[in-house]
């Protein structure tokens, strides 16, 4: 579980943000355009190429044919589609080949060096110009005059665009062959251009996308910066103020992202309206509770002080004496009640603590001594280390958690049960833990467990009448002294921890 969990985090922290989504994407799809582009643009400029190539070949092809060979004797059987008459020399054009082949057979072949000069053929390239001859159909036979080709073709000297033609005045054929080497190398320049000019457009597009989309995305990331603020904020108690008006509202309410700034600002004005009312509720409902609280300790002292009066100073039957007694134990247990709720509303006002250097060893002696004097029925222990543990905070606070949690122990348990308090302190924090071998709580208990007045009906044998304050007490004054408490049960085993964070120094 912990490893799938590790390795979700993982993937989450590996996750590209929008804007550099958005322009891989973008680029991804220029790279593709580009591609496509340079492609076709080569394969336009390869046909281009090849066709004007053709055509040089085809008047090279003539102007061998008329420079290179003498008609027949009779006018009358040359034939009439071509020139009469020829010229005095072979136009020479530096890389071009020529050959004659009679029968399938080469006779003559040359290559035309740079300086003009016509040199014989290698005699590795006699057999391949014949089987290009072949190929062109030169052995089938045909019509004079024919043109077969042209076709690309390898020689020792390089590459060629070749074709082969019957000749019209003598028996046989001639081939003519025009290198392609101008033709790569404007196909490689192109290449080059074209990916230069992509690998540009590409660099380009990707900064001038990048600082476009974040300034589009700007408003996301006000929206995000709120979102984040709002999530730190404590909203569960206390005075709270939104940042609404750090919502950027300046966007056009007609795309999607003013929208969702407009709905993001609305939803923050609504939850903020919510927790004003709340707060004003609470603050009446704290000033209430003070108030009232305030002013029933005297009345309350009265009756305890008459009941007291009456007892000491007139004549009283047995049945008046229990009943007095009633109303004393009443009196002290409403008291208790007021007190607790008179001390919740001023944890929950978020007044300052008193923060002075507190030894939590010496409250765990004295009030669990307390304890074994006022509860002998329990078995009262203590785990404690060897050196005091500093908390800073208020000593009195801190007191009512220890009775508290020990009070809660001793009430919700059986006679006999032990009842151990331990104290450790440990990176920085200082563990408190009260832990008994009672009956456990009930598991949906706990969930609310801190709750004001909440009650276990069927929980814990040997329960006693409680306001049901002393939990929720214990978690406000361990909330103000910005700790935390938490509690752990099971048949037979139940512990509140409660973590204090160590005095410094």
């Amino acid at each position: 579980m912990d490893t799938a969990g590790r390795g979700v985090r993982g993937l989450r922290a590996r996750a590209l943000p929008l804007r550099s989504r958005l322009v891989l994407l973008l680029l991804a799809l220029l790279t593709v355009v580009c591609l496509a582009v340079g492609l076709l643009g080569q394969a336009a400029l390869d046909v281009f190429l090849t066709r004007q190539l053709d055509e040089d070949l085809d008047q090279q092809v003539r102007r061998t044919l008329r420079a290179g060979v003498q008609g027949p004797d009779d006018p009358a059987e040359r034939p009439d589609d071509g020139p009469q008459d020829r010229p005095e020399g072979r136009v020479a054009w530096a890389g071009n080949v020529s050959a004659r082949l009679v029968d399938g057979h080469v006779v003559e072949a040359d290559v035309i060096a740079g300086n003009g000069a016509h040199e014989a053929l290698p005699e590795e390239d006699l057999g391949r110009i014949e089987a290009l001859a072949h190929r062109l159909g030169d052995d089938a036979g045909g019509t004079r005059g024919t043109e077969l080709g042209p076709v690309d073709a390898q020689l020792s000297t390089g590459g060629y665009r070749v074709q082969a033609v019957d000749d019209p005045w003598e028996l046989g054929s001639v081939l003519v062959g025009l290198p392609t080497e101008e033709k790569q190398d404007t196909l490689n320049s192109f290449r080059l251009a074209s990916a230069g000019i992509s690998v540009l457009a590409i660099g380009g597009t990707g900064l001038m996308g990048l600082v476009l989309v974040r300034r589009t995305l700007q408003p996301l990331e006000e929206l995000a910066d709120v979102a984040t603020r709002v999530s730190e904020l404590d909203l569960d108690r206390g005075e709270i103020v939104l940042p609404v008006d750090a919502v950027r509202t300046s966007e056009d309410p007609g795309t999607e992202i003013g929208r969702l700034g407009h709905a993001f600002g609305l939803m923050l004005g609504n939850v903020a309206h919510a927790l004003t009312a709340r707060q004003r509720s609470e603050t009446r409902v704290r000033r209430f509770v003070a108030d009232a609280s305030h002013e029933l300790r005297t009345p309350l002292a009265s009756v305890r002080g008459y009941a007291e009066l009456i007892r000491l100073t007139e004549p009283m039957s047995p049945q008046g004496r229990t009943s007095l007694s009633r109303v004393e134990s009443e009196a002290a247990r409403m008291t208790a009640l007021v007190e607790d709720l008179l001390l919740l509303a001023r944890l929950d006002e978020g007044r300052p603590v008193v923060a002075v250097d507190v030894d939590l060893l010496e409250l765990v002696v004295e009030t669990v001594s307390d304890a074994r004097v006022t509860a002998r029925g329990h078995d009262w222990r203590m785990r404690l280390p060897d050196e005091p543990v500093l908390v800073r905070g208020d000593p009195a606070q801190l007191r009512q958690v220890l009775i508290n949690l020990l009070a809660n122990a001793h009430q919700h348990t059986p006679e006999g049960t032990t009842v151990t308090a331990g104290l450790a302190a440990e990176d920085g924090w200082a563990a408190l833990e009260v832990a008994d071998d009672g009956p456990g709580i009930d598991p949906q208990f706990l969930d609310h467990i801190f709750s004001r007045f909440a009650r276990e009906d069927d929980a814990r044998a040997g329960t006693t009448g409680g306001s049901g304050l002393g939990l929720s007490i214990v978690e406000a004054i361990v909330a103000a002294h910005h700790g935390t408490v938490t509690v752990d049960s099971a048949p037979g085993s139940t512990c509140f921890t409660v973590r204090l964070p160590a005095a410094s120094g």
